[in-house]
């Protein structure tokens, strides 16, 4: 059976950040928030339900509620799900109440609550990248051992990454935060008034977008190519592809691991400073050529991960401590909260 690749080494964005602070002061100057994201997810938004009022007000054919939901319907979709993730990290406004309204918003035309829940739960992703059973973007082992490396299952498997990405959300699931329960209160409602005011193919439109958006889809092709081993021994990797541009740059991985505070917009800018770092890895050109060849490659599957233990990860973190050196950059606030509390083991 396929199986994880164990490692019992660090992960690589800690220390490569610190070599680019000392090397690059100057990037300091691109950490902290953009309002930028705010004006562009308000218009996302209000794009998304026009589109699903002019669908519904003209009793649109399921074919064409389908075809338009598969087309620009998914990539608007995606990127209020993009702005979530932007608003996780704090990176639209300064105050994090701020944040949190934006996701709110932006989870609109998305009809399933998941913004509060994604913020709660993102950041161990980077606090705790690679750690098996911590880490909440790598597959449970109920994935490996059932899709393998099948062709037709590794499609399967894209087609409903959404029931995946739930089912393994499950494994970390605690009592819903007050934030979780307010996005819920909001989410239902406007679900309601979605379905009777755009009627059924507004209402359609929407929730293919977000089911289309967020698996096989070319915008969703990030979930594949972030963290899939496509090198040997390389951890993350980078898209420098045009959909760059309906996704807050989020295919600039490696950067945004490795500098976590810096927003999406000037990640471009973060790549350029320090581009020797940069272009020495493995990295992207075409998110649909990513899936493609993760579907076909026998090499990939949800095995193709490189995990650790929490044991060489909590290692890593003292010997780092010790060694007293700056992180500066890596985390914002509540990623440094995150940071801190897995060390800790709160």
């Amino acid at each position: 059976m396929r199986s994880f690749e164990w490692v019992t080494r660090a992960e690589p964005h800690r220390e490569r950040r610190r070599r680019i602070v000392r090397e690059h002061p100057e990037i300091r100057a691109l950490f902290g928030y953009d309002r930028r994201t705010i004006a562009v997810t308000l218009a996302v938004v209000l794009a998304q339900f026009a589109v699903a009022w002019s669908l519904g007000a003209f009793a649109a054919r399921w074919w064409v509620v389908t075809l338009a939901a598969a087309t620009f319907g998914a990539v608007l979709s995606h990127w209020c799900a993009m702005a979530i993730h932007e608003a996780a990290h704090d990176l639209a406004a300064r105050r994090a109440r701020s944040n949190k309204l934006l996701a709110l918003i932006a989870n609109l035309p998305m009809v399933l609550p998941a913004a509060m829940s994604f913020r709660r739960y993102h950041l161990a992703h980077h606090a705790l990248l690679g750690v098996a059973g911590e880490d909440t973007d790598l597959p449970r082992s109920i994935e490996v051992r059932l899709i393998g490396a099948g062709r037709v299952r590794k499609l399967l498997w894209l087609f409903f990454y959404v029931v995946a990405y739930l089912g393994r959300a499950a494994r970390f699931a605690k009592l819903p935060s007050r934030d979780e329960w307010i996005n819920l209160a909001i989410q239902l409602p406007a679900a309601w008034l979605s379905w009777r005011l755009l009627g059924a193919p507004g209402f359609a439109y929407l929730l293919l977008s977000t089911l289309i958006g967020h698996s096989l889809h070319p915008v969703a092709g990030h979930f594949v190519h972030e963290h899939y081993v496509y090198a040997p021994g390389q951890e993350t990797y980078s898209y420098y592809g045009p959909l760059n541009h309906v996704t807050f740059n989020v295919g600039y991985h490696v950067e945004h691991h490795d500098f976590m505070n810096v927003p999406g917009w000037r990640l471009p800018a973060l790549h350029r400073i320090a581009k020797r770092h940069y272009d020495t890895l493995v990295s992207h050109r075409s998110w649909t050529w990513v899936l493609w060849h993760f579907i076909t490659d026998p090499a990939l599957g949800p095995h193709a991960r490189i995990v650790r233990s929490r044991a060489v990860h909590e290692g890593a973190v003292r010997r780092s401590i010790r060694g007293g050196a700056s992180d500066e950059g890596g985390t914002n606030a509540a990623g440094a909260a995150g940071f801190e509390a897995s060390a800790t083991g709160t």
